[in-house]
């Protein structure tokens, strides 16, 4: 299934962007409108669904809007699985940023066009809608960084960036219909290589991964035969007062055949101590959760015993 990822600055037209692709494919447009009510089919009553808007205090209220961010990330991962989609914000470039079959695009446009464009779609006067572009751009600055520890502008993010101030919105649509195609196409193409070389081995230049350890410990699962996906969930560990996520895990890899989540470790102690942390956190908030923790001297037994160089 094909996960399209939508990114946009405020005021740059990307939600009339996302619902013309949506049309053009056929796929769902996973709004916030969407989530709402698909939150709604699975149960969570009104007071809970509208809890990524209010700002609420108290013990009782920190614990229902946990359950309302959980549910959320769960249908996101639980939908993947069964359909295509096009995902509007959401932090969807990080949350499926190694899924296999997803694509990212960023849609943005200078700050004075999108400016213009709020005060005609909002009746607003220049400076009130000046302060409500640059209100937005904060908030969704702080809150990728607080829960994906990552720079929202980092264009490495993304298989496609589209100006609409150029563009126009409906232009911009066009081309990233043209481009999803491709992608698709190319994905064809690559699955069909897979299957014809799966024994012939495989460089693994399609995954990004983050230090080369991980790359050889996936050598070594690939070498007896073992099942695994790359990062392919983030969770939740940490919310503050306005129900943002403040802190998350994303386990190196899930053994689905063994319903494991797998963390490597090889750096200095103090890091140790922070992922044993979240290891414990994770497990205190999803019980049914497994996960272990691979210490550097166990990976490098692991990999002296397969015959595999120690990563640098």
């Amino acid at each position: 299934m094909t996960v399209i990822t939508i990114s946009r600055q405020f005021g740059a037209g990307g939600e009339m962007l996302a619902e013309h692709v949506a049309n053009e494919l056929g796929y769902r447009l996973v709004d916030r409108n969407a989530i709402i009510d698909a939150l709604q089919e699975m149960g969570l009553p009104p007071h809970l669904i509208q809890f990524d808007e209010q700002v609420a205090k108290g013990e009782d209220a920190e614990k229902r809007r946990r359950f309302y961010l959980t549910a959320l990330h769960e249908y996101l991962i639980e939908l993947a699985k069964k359909e295509s989609f096009i995902l509007v914000g959401r932090g969807g470039q990080f949350l499926f940023r190694n899924h296999p079959d997803a694509f990212h695009i960023f849609i943005h446009a200078p700050f004075k066009q999108r400016v213009q464009w709020i005060r005609e779609i909002n009746d607003l006067t220049r400076k009130p809608a000046s302060k409500l572009v640059r209100e937005h751009d904060r908030r969704k600055k702080r809150f990728l960084r607080q829960v994906f520890d990552h720079p929202w502008l980092d264009m490495d993010l993304y298989d496609l960036t589209l100006n609409t101030g150029t563009l126009m919105p409906e232009g911009a649509a066009i081309l990233a219909v043209q481009a999803i195609k491709a992608f698709q196409d190319r994905q064809t193409v690559k699955t069909r290589s897979k299957q014809q070389s799966d024994n012939e081995g495989d460089t693994y230049s399609d995954i990004r991964f983050m230090h080369p350890s991980e790359e050889e410990f996936a050598r070594f699962l690939d070498f007896y035969n073992i099942s695994w996906e790359y990062e392919p969930r983030t969770f939740p560990l940490q919310w503050d007062s306005e129900g943002n996520v403040t802190e998350a895990f994303s386990p190196d890899f899930y053994l689905p055949d063994q319903n494991l989540y797998v963390e490597l470790t090889t750096q200095r102690q103090k890091l140790v101590w922070k992922k044993n942390k979240k290891a414990r956190r994770l497990q205190e908030l999803y019980p049914g959760v497994k996960v272990k923790i691979i210490y550097n001297k166990d990976l490098h037994h692991i990999l002296d015993s397969f015959g595999i160089d120690k990563p640098q």
